[in-house]
């Protein structure tokens, strides 16, 4: 196992208590950590009384998506967004499928810190002609420091930054967070309690907390149910957990998943398709006006409508943008509602002539 003290890079959020221990104050989770241990999430240690992080520069998953596989679906539509990852997560979701990352395990050794990464990685974006930035595929709350360092060193450079979450930082986490980051994808994983701490190890009332207090920042915030058989599709759960999003913002776009067994739940089927039409139209009974299918095709599954008339202003092939009438004014073109959204296309949109028609990546 490699020196320690070279993986170390200073924590934020957190202070100290007695006996040399910290509470780290990142996540929901706030723990407390006993010299020479480490956190729930496998990323942060106590040293010496102070908390370091050790997933800095581990820059595990790097990738240029459509921003449609975030999914962000009123930002910015048709763009390319620079995504990266690192190990770790601050949930223990039965059904991850990105469990090979999220979960690397206590013998997990940390990376050694390399001088560079973030200028180096923000110049291989700007390579990538990106439009944004994602911070993905594993929690960034628990590589907070990394992604803010990338964060505002993109904003240098005029890039913005997504963040698509679990939703289960700390409020004093997410209020540092704009402007550099100015999106959010979180999941909202059910509407139960019980449903969050059997099935995925977390606290549905943090996550509730945190969209709200993410729309009162100014944040733009798009979120993601993926629906298990039997564990949180029931109407009753659904038109509890749509009527909630709607009460926040009916302009509020929720995506419906469709779960494929993974992880310890490879014995759990595939979400019928039945059952992601049922929770599209709940959601629109509910009161909101965008609401979309993902992980399945189907026609108009995609597709973003005027709230006014009804007209197609958006057509989407999976991650690919085949139509887009709102990029620039953000109206209908038919009736003149103003679509909810960040329709501005960006500088590297601009080079490539803005075009839609982008392929999309697999995974």
């Amino acid at each position: 196992m490699p020196d320690i003290a070279k993986n170390m890079f200073p924590a934020r959020f957190w202070e100290a208590a007695d006996g040399q221990k910290v509470v780290c104050s990142a996540c929901f989770r706030r723990c407390v950590v006993k010299p020479g241990r480490r956190g729930f999430c496998q990323c942060r240690t106590n040293s010496g009384g102070k908390l370091f992080t050790l997933n800095y520069g581990d820059t595990s998953s790097v990738s240029a998506d459509p921003v449609e596989k975030k999914p962000l679906y009123h930002f910015r539509p048709g763009t390319m967004t620079f995504s990266i990852g690192t190990p770790g997560c601050n949930l223990t979701c039965l059904g991850c499928q990105n469990s090979h990352l999220s979960q690397p395990g206590a013998d997990w050794p940390g990376v050694e810190q390399k001088e560079g990464t973030v200028e180096a990685l923000v110049r291989l974006s700007l390579r990538h002609q990106a439009d944004t930035w994602s911070f993905t595929y594993s929690e960034p709350t628990i590589f907070y420091e990394y992604a803010r360092d990338l964060a505002q060193k993109a904003l240098e450079h005029g890039l913005e930054s997504i963040w698509v979450t679990n939703g289960s930082m700390t409020p004093e986490l997410l209020k540092t967070l704009p402007p550099a980051v100015a999106a959010m994808n979180i999941d909202l994983k059910g509407f139960t309690e019980e449903f969050y701490q059997k099935i995925t190890g977390g606290s549905l009332r943090a996550v509730l907390d945190n969209i709200e207090l993410a729309l009162s920042l100014g944040l733009w915030v798009e979120a993601t149910t993926l629906l298990i058989p039997g564990l949180n599709d029931s109407p009753a759960e659904l038109k509890n957990l749509a009527s909630f999003l709607a009460g926040l913002s009916p302009d509020l776009p929720w995506h419906v998943s469709r779960f494929f067994p993974r992880h310890r739940q490879n014995d759990v089927p595939a979400t019928p398709e039945r059952s992601l039409r049922l929770a599209r139209d709940i959601g629109r009974e509910s009161g909101l006006r965008h609401v979309y299918v993902g992980n399945v095709p189907g026609p108009g599954f995609s597709d973003t409508l005027c709230p006014g008339c009804g007209e197609t202003l958006v057509v989407r092939d999976g991650f690919r943008v085949s139509l887009d009438r709102l990029s620039g004014s953000g109206k209908c073109p038919e009736c003149g509602t103003a679509v909810a959204g960040r329709w501005s296309r960006g500088a590297a949109s601009v080079r490539r002539g803005g075009s839609t028609e982008l392929g999309g990546a697999g995974g």
